[in-house]
């Protein structure tokens, strides 16, 4: 039996933080592969607040290519309606119906798992990893949960550096600052290549 880590995300664009929590995912999980899922139309984003799934995609695929244990997979970008990530757990099942799924969030989307679409099925499925901070009080992440739901297992990522967020990147690309330290150099050269972040 293997142990799948699924990361889903924007990457938009992908940057060293995101690296460094699949990197720590993998490492302290013990976890064989860690599959990076770019969203294709997620339901809560409109497609004028995120760049082309095709340029994320590449991306995703440039920050990861040298590194070993991680795969990048298009199934979200190749749906066609926007996808819950129950939808997503349910595909992964299937593809590894012998294998022990592992589900990496953030806390704030731990936190609100309970407004998630099937969110009940969804925990079902999988292994919880959420990337924590030491300022986050770890009790409090369940506060929104109902009580009664088959108690998902959870495993805390604590001091995962990530103190940036790809909306500062987009930022910072857009004034022309150098970013250079905060994502691949593949991925920088991409973006300047494709003129990404350059307008509003």
């Amino acid at each position: 039996m293997a142990r799948i880590g699924l990361f889903g995300g924007t990457f938009d664009p992908v940057h060293n933080g995101h690296i460094a929590i699949a990197k720590e995912a993998l490492k302290k999980l013990a976890l064989d592969e860690v599959i990076l899922i770019p969203c294709g139309d997620p339901p809560h984003k409109t497609k004028k607040d995120i760049s082309d799934k095709a340029h994320r995609m590449a991306m995703t695929e440039l920050a990861f290519s040298s590194l070993g244990g991680f795969s990048v997979s298009d199934y979200e970008i190749k749906k066609q309606t926007p996808c819950y990530s129950v939808d997503m757990l349910k595909h992964f099942k299937k593809l590894y119906p012998d294998d022990e799924l592992f589900f990496i969030i953030g806390a704030d989307s731990f936190h609100d798992i309970p407004t998630w679409w099937h969110y009940r099925e969804l925990l079902s499925m999988c292994t919880i990893i959420v990337v924590s901070r030491p300022d986050i009080d770890k009790s409090e992440l369940f506060s929104r949960f109902a009580g009664d739901e088959a108690p998902p297992r959870v495993f805390y990522l604590g001091n995962v550096s990530y103190d940036v967020s790809s909306t500062q990147i987009r930022a910072m690309v857009y004034r022309r600052q150098d970013v250079s330290k905060l994502v691949p150099d593949k991925v920088v050269q991409y973006i300047k290549k494709n003129e990404l972040y350059t307008n509003h």
